[in-house]
This record gives C-alpha cells, sequence and structure tokens, in this order.
C-alpha cells in the first residue's frame, strides 16, 4: 500500500507546527541568550520545510496515483490473512504477557506465527524455544529491561 505523498505531508506539517508551538510554551535560562525552545524550534522548521516538499510532490502525482493506491500483496487473501494473524498476535502478547510471562507467550505466538508463515511443523517449536530464549537474554540479561515471568515466576532466574 502506498499513501499519497501530499497526505504523508500533512500529517507532518501539523505535527511541526504543533511541535513548534509547544516550544514556544518552554521557559527562558536565566543568563542565557537562547533558551530550551530553541532546538525545538528549528526542528519544527525543518520538518515543517520537508513537509511542504512533500505536499507539493504528492499534488503533483495525485491525478495518477490518487490518496491511497493498493499493492498486488494487499488483494491477496493470504496475505491479508496473515497479517491479521500478525496484528492479532501482537494483542494476544500485551493481554497475555503479564498474566503468563515473556517465555510462554512469546513461544505461543512464534509457534502460531511460524504455523501462518509456513516453516517447516519439525522446525516450528525448535525455532520458537530458540528465538524466545535468545530474545529473553537479550533484553533480560544483556539490557536488563524487567520481562514478566507470570506463571514461571517460582522459576525466575
Amino acid at each position: 500500500m502506498r499513501i499519497n505523498d501530499a497526505i504523508l505531508g500533512a500529517v507532518l506539517l501539523a505535527f511541526s507546527l504543533a511541535v513548534g508551538v509547544y516550544a514556544r510554551t518552554f521557559p527562558a535560562i536565566p543568563g542565557q541568550e537562547y533558551g530550551a525552545s530553541v532546538f525545538p524550534t528549528w526542528i519544527s522548521i525543518a520538518l515543517g520545510l520537508c513537509s511542504v516538499v512533500l505536499i507539493a510532490g504528492g499534488m503533483r502525482q495525485w491525478a495518477e496515483t490518487g490518496a491511497v493506491s493498493l499493492a498486488p500483496w494487499a488483494r491477496s487473501g493470504h496475505h491479508l490473512r496473515t497479517l491479521a494473524i500478525t496484528i492479532a498476535l501482537v494483542i494476544f502478547y500485551i493481554l497475555a504477557s503479564t498474566p503468563l510471562g515473556f517465555i510462554p507467550t512469546a513461544f505461543i505466538a512464534l509457534v502460531i506465527l511460524f504455523g501462518v508463515l509456513g516453516v517447516k511443523p519439525l522446525q516450528i517449536p525448535v525455532l520458537a524455544a530458540g528465538i524466545t530464549m535468545a530474545v529473553h537474554y537479550g533484553f533480560y540479561s544483556l539490557l536488563r529491561v524487567p520481562l514478566p515471568w507470570g506463571v514461571l515466576t517460582p522459576w525466575a532466574w
């Protein structure tokens, strides 16, 4: 799917205006010529200029592409089903990760996702377990991100 640049430019322009207006509310720093609002204001100006360029380019292409043009995969039932299942698995993770814990929730989500994507059935549990444990190690042990243990709390390390 491709969204016309004019639409994305308009969204970015609105965002840059909001940032610029909000930056003006930052307090002045006593004894300083430049306050806390200088950097966000310049960023919002640059983003606004880029947005105008996007809008101009999108308006030139509007007649031939329209607002949104769908890619061939977006018309495929299989691809749309895979997309819907992926979104459902993200929602499942959000709802189930605290009570179940990261490890069981990620394992279940990966098993389902690999099944939908056509991974060989004998490889699915091995890949799901390996990836789950690698991600857990990376986030929990190396990056010190507190992942939920859920039902595995008695065995937490």
